[in-house]
């Protein structure tokens, strides 16, 4: 129920598509413990095909959830990303 009628605003819808997913909820904790991952190692160890882990990793960061890490200690490989440290 929304209070007095108030709609929610795409970031707010944003947000809850994300968390709305148990493999999201994974991918985002393994973010978290891991201090970020790339795609490959995303899909070994969450037992995803590279397309979901892609589209989940999207929705994600759409959500403003994580970002997208140049290099570093996530390999060259693929793309790697971190948990967005704002608003945590």
């Amino acid at each position: 129920m929304q209070d007095q009628g108030k709609q929610p605003d795409k970031a707010e819808l944003a947000l809850k598509r994300a968390l709305e997913h148990p493999k999201r909820l994974e991918i985002f904790g393994y973010l978290i413990q891991k201090d970020g991952a790339d795609e490959a190692k995303l899909v070994e160890a969450l037992d995803l095909t590279v397309p979901k882990v892609k589209y989940h990793l999207t929705v994600l960061h759409d959500a403003g959830l994580i970002v997208q890490v140049e290099g570093g200690d996530h390999g060259q490989a693929g793309r790697s990303y971190v948990a967005a440290s704002a608003g945590l």
